[in-house]
């Protein structure tokens, strides 16, 4: 590889020389004279300076698919040689949206380290459909996430995830659903996962404000098809970037919100919100941690899929 060309690949990443510049701990102009040195090696111009941000050429594009390739052929070759290491040493890179980093990934993680102490962990967080391109890119080694596509993943299942309805407690909407409101002792139990438990047609609701994820989040797919499917679209208030944001909004009072049975136990009790069991299809979401398929799956990879699944108690 030229060099110079990790100069281009952060500013591609970055769309910014200025932005790059300040990741890489060098001076713009050094910078800039750095990139310009490569594209006068190549003979061609890798980006249009004159956009803003600044994007790539047609030979820029096929510079950096080709700088992503090999980068991808070493990131394998470095996983083979970790391997016969004998898992005393290399890098896995997990990642996941902000909840599942949050409360899902922290105990994995824990075992994994507690297991293979010369592995080294780099945790990326984004949104679900950011990570996925990423894992498609070779850029992360693994996901914990929901939907993966059996054409592009290999993935394991890891639990159901049951969603639930988020009403702000002062909200009057709750005297007509005083006998469905889950207590807090069911997140406990499981006592909402049985058939008897009560539900609410969330058409009940059409006319409140919805506090919703922003898209590019599968709780922002997931809650517009929840709605289409008993026969509305929400007013949406606020669109937030993380479930936990708008479980918080919905707290103070801001609007109604979806999230899960992962989210009710992690902190632990409903305080200031009534939530709700909603009726009919679509309530479930599986989640699951996979990898790229038709890539090398190092040990370590495949060793902290494990993990996961003995945390679930998946064997």
């Amino acid at each position: 590889m030229f060099d110079g060309m990790d100069y281009v690949y952060e500013v591609y990443l970055e769309k910014s020389f200025s932005a790059a510049a300040k990741k890489l701990f060098i001076s713009q102009p050094a910078l800039s004279a750095a990139v310009k040195k490569v594209e006068k090696q190549l003979g061609i111009t890798i980006f249009d300076r004159s956009t803003n941000p600044i994007s790539l050429t047609q030979a820029g594009r096929v510079c950096i698919e080709s700088v992503e390739q090999m980068r991808a052929l070493q990131h394998n070759m470095l996983n083979q040689l970790n391997d016969l290491s004998e898992m005393k040493s290399g890098n896995v890179t997990v990642s996941g949206e902000n909840f599942i980093s949050s409360f899902i990934l922290p105990e994995i993680i824990l075992r994994f380290m507690n297991t293979y102490s010369g592995i080294n962990i780099e945790l990326v967080e984004s949104h679900t459909h950011d990570l996925k391109n990423q894992l498609l890119d070779e850029k992360v080694d693994i996901l914990v996430a929901h939907d993966f596509d059996p054409e592009l993943f290999v993935s394991y299942p890891l639990s159901d995830e049951t969603l639930l309805l988020s009403v702000p407690v002062n909200n009057p909407i709750n005297r007509h659903f005083a006998d469905k409101a889950l207590p807090d002792s069911y997140f406990a139990t499981g006592q909402y996962l049985e058939k008897d438990c009560p539900t609410v047609d969330l058409l009940e609701f059409a006319d409140e404000d919805f506090l919703v994820l922003k898209k590019g989040n599968d709780m922002f797919t997931r809650t517009m098809q929840l709605c289409d499917n008993a026969g509305f679209a929400p007013k949406v208030k606020i669109y937030s970037d993380q479930l936990m944001t708008a479980y918080n909004m919905s707290r103070a009072g801001l609007g109604l919100t979806i999230v899960t049975d992962n989210l009710m136990r992690a902190v632990h009790g409903t305080s200031k919100c009534c939530i709700y069991k909603i009726s009919g299809e679509n309530t479930k979401r599986k989640l699951s941690i996979g990898y790229k398929k038709k890539r090398y799956p190092s040990r370590a990879m495949e060793a902290f899929v494990q993990c996961a699944m003995e945390v679930y108690k998946i064997k």
